[in-house]
């Protein structure tokens, strides 16, 4: 004959709910974390200030009005460098550098086996930096198709050769005149 179940085969025993094992999450963390610190140190962002002022240095002195004592100063030049990546048809632009100070020509560097030349342009920066040791503030204008890496190069060098105020500027717009037929 069969047997009716049990009537203890349907109760529980009651039991406190269990806990949760944290000891693998804190294993995790303990490591994740001091590895992300040293990750936050060990990697440094470089940020490069530009001046997008549109002065120049002599106008942020005085303006057009000179005092007396700014008179006897001796007049501090605007110089721009100038980023070309590409030819025009005119001849205007070239591959290469072109250096402008005022009462002077124009100083072009062009490429070098197809590399901008900055061995010509750290020595045509230390040749300004003799002329005018008083001179903080230098413009950099890069054309449209320049590369990020160039513009970065050429501010590191105006850097090194102690210029503290690096100015960037955009090149001029130029329009061309459409032939009609």
């Amino acid at each position: 004959m069969a047997h009716p179940p049990s009537a203890r085969r349907g109760q529980h025993r009651f039991s406190p709910p269990k806990v949760p094992d944290l000891v693998p999450l804190m294993n995790l963390f303990l490591t994740i974390i001091p590895f992300l610190l040293l990750m936050l140190i060990v990697t440094q962002i470089a940020m490069i200030a530009l001046n997008f002022t549109q002065g120049t240095a002599n106008e942020k002195q005085g303006g057009g009005l000179l005092s007396g004592s700014q008179e006897t100063q001796k007049k501090i030049p605007e110089i721009t460098i100038i980023i070309m990546a590409s030819q025009d048809s005119l001849g205007t632009t070239f591959p290469g550098f072109e250096i402008r100070e005022p009462d002077k020509s124009k100083d072009t560097l062009g490429l070098l086996n197809g590399y901008y030349d900055f061995v010509k342009l750290d020595v045509k920066l230390k040749d300004i930096r003799q002329r005018y040791p008083d001179l903080q503030d230098i413009s950099v204008a890069p054309y449209d198709d320049v590369l990020y890496d160039t513009l970065i190069k050429t501010i590191d060098l105006c850097r090194e050769n102690n210029f503290s105020n690096i100015h960037y500027k955009a090149p001029q717009v130029r329009y061309f005149a459409q032939e009609v037929k």
